[in-house]
């Protein structure tokens, strides 16, 4: 993948700091290559941040000539580079590095799209904020959004509309280059762009996160705030579209080393480590083994229709959903809980037909197999 130029916008009124910044970039970042603008004026920087578009901006928090001294004032908010970041979130999505002789003033905005860096530091912390905020993949993705607009209207869109009536020009061709955008955003396209793997979906790929909204869903992923216990909603989605949903019907979710069988499998192996030399044998590495085997049939699904595992990512943990441990919760203690994520499609429809055939499956006596087996066995005949 050919990498881009990034735009870069330097705000500081010290000229020399916007020099050092360049002269640092312009090296040792892996063949990243960097287009600097600066300016010396707060207002400036804010009115170039309106009209043009960068990928990164460089902020220094205190102004000189309009705020007051950091070092008399040092528990004061009113420094003019946290005002800019302010008004910036109003206006688009751009990371920001805080580069700043006063980082304690903002150490409390970092984030993984702003980050902080001393003036005293080396370079090197300079270029791992920068290298952070790149590899989070989003400055790539914010100006492929903005280009495949442009080239879907001017390049695609705009020669065969100049042959339809002009009174025939509607707010279709809104929704048209929305469905492009759409296309040119589907999850093949955009893991192509981030050179992720297509062959396999990462686990984040499973989820909504964070929840969006205040109504429940089948397949929500809910956190007790008592206790920190997970559960997932399963009742289904018709009963909340009817309003018949008086109780909502949560299946328990273990953090997969609260699981019977991997508490079974680090006892087994917990046995084995502490038996003698002369005894560590066969059978008791089969015992191990076997219960290393049940947690990876777990994890794979594999094990029982009543589990079934969840992948983890940063905001949850890897996981087993119980569709025996089950709860009915009226809505007047919806408050006691508070949503985590959701399962995307088709991941939600999944698991709520796997519940339902979990529970409508029918149980019967099963026949002797290897009685009958015998029966087959000595009936064989060649020809």
């Amino acid at each position: 993948m050919t990498m881009p130029n990034w735009r870069v916008l330097s705000v500081d009124d010290d000229a020399d700091m916007h020099k050092d910044l360049e002269r640092i970039l312009s090296s040792r970042m892996n063949g990243q290559d960097f287009e600097f603008t600066s300016v010396t004026s707060f207002d400036e920087g804010l009115s170039l941040i309106g009209s043009h578009r960068f990928d990164l901006i460089f902020l220094d928090v205190h102004e000189d000539r309009h705020d007051p001294d950091p070092s008399e004032n040092f528990e004061k908010e009113d420094q003019r580079g946290e005002e800019l970041l302010d008004s910036l979130k109003s206006i688009r999505f751009v990371p920001v590095i805080f580069y700043t002789g006063f980082p304690s003033k903002v150490k409390h905005l970092e984030s993984h799209v702003v980050k902080v860096v001393d003036k005293g530091a080396p370079p090197a912390e300079v270029r791992t904020a920068v290298s952070a905020i790149l590899e989070t993949g989003l400055p790539l993705l914010t100006r492929h959004i903005e280009e495949q607009s442009r080239a879907y209207i001017w390049d695609c869109l705009e020669e065969p509309l100049k042959n339809l009536p002009v009174d025939n020009i509607s707010k279709d061709i809104a929704l048209l280059a929305a469905r492009n955008l759409a296309n040119n955003l589907s999850q093949t396209s955009v893991k192509s762009l981030l050179g992720s793997d297509l062959d396999h979906i990462t686990p984040l790929e499973m989820y909504l996160y964070p929840h969006r909204g205040d109504t429940c869903n089948p397949a929500d992923i809910f956190k007790k705030k008592k206790d920190g216990t997970l559960w997932m909603v399963l009742t289904p989605a018709c009963d909340f579209e009817q309003d018949n949903a008086e109780n909502v019907l949560l299946a328990r979710i273990y953090a997969l080393p609260e699981h019977h069988l991997y508490k079974d499998w680090q006892a087994e192996a917990k046995t084995f480590k502490e038996l003698p030399a002369a005894q560590k044998g066969r059978k008791s590495e089969a015992r191990v083994s076997a219960a290393k085997n049940r947690v990876k049939n777990l994890v794979n699904n594999r094990y029982k229709a009543r589990y079934r595992f969840l992948p983890g990512t940063f905001f949850l943990p890897d996981c087993v959903v119980d569709f025996q441990d089950l709860v009915h919760l009226p809505n007047s203690d919806s408050e006691k809980y508070e949503v985590v994520c959701s399962l995307d499609n088709p991941y939600r429809e999944e698991y709520m037909q796997l519940f339902s055939n979990y529970y409508g499956r029918i149980g019967t006596p099963d026949y002797k197999k290897e009685y009958v087996w015998e029966k087959v066995e000595q009936s064989f005949v060649t020809d």
